[in-house]
């Protein structure tokens, strides 16, 4: 797989790259207590009713050979995926509770996406910077879901109301919604 070409990739190809990986390489093995809970989990995660989460991102890092830094937007904290290892290149994602978003630079006067930056020198800690401060705003507007304090979440795409997480979130996986506000 040519990382360059990962803006062309479906979320199928994501999850089937996962899934080709652990098939092929034993790197792995020792995160899954047997070949059946293995099996389980390639299956599991080339269903598009899935979520992912920090062991994707982690094999993502391995897969891509890039760290990945994970920024949470309630807490602000930032979660290093291939922190152990020597990659000289970062990639930013924001999480806001439910759902991660790729972070990228554009300096171009235009809007032109050819001219996004999406992998930065993982010494360069000024982007980390802006990017911490723009899951602040994130913060500072609530637009993060915080499930231990919901008691109704509305999606912003339909507006159908939800009265917990479970419900929010079964109908994200079925209708790929992934915007919701607390009402």
């Amino acid at each position: 797989m040519n990382p360059s070409k990962l803006c062309e990739t479906s979320k199928y190809e994501y999850r089937s790259i996962i899934a080709d990986y652990l098939i092929n390489y034993n790197s792995w093995d020792n995160i899954f207590n047997n070949k059946e809970e293995k099996d389980k989990y390639i299956e599991e995660i080339q269903d598009l009713n899935k979520w992912g989460g920090a062991i994707e991102l982690r094999l993502f890092s391995d897969i891509f050979k890039v760290k990945i830094g994970s920024i949470d937007i309630q807490t602000n904290r930032i979660d290093i995926y291939g922190e152990t290892k020597l990659y000289e290149k970062i990639i930013y994602v924001i999480y806001n509770g439910v759902h991660y978003d790729p972070l990228v630079m554009n300096f171009s006067k235009t809007s032109d996406k050819d001219s996004d930056i999406t992998k930065f020198n993982v010494d360069n800690y000024n982007i980390l910077i802006k990017f911490r401060s723009l899951a602040n705003e994130f913060k500072q507007r609530n637009d993060y879901v915080d499930f231990n304090s919901i008691k109704n979440l509305q999606c912003e795409n339909c507006n159908q109301q939800f009265k917990d997480e479970v419900e929010a979130s079964n109908h994200a996986r079925n209708f790929n919604h992934w915007n919701f506000k607390q009402i």
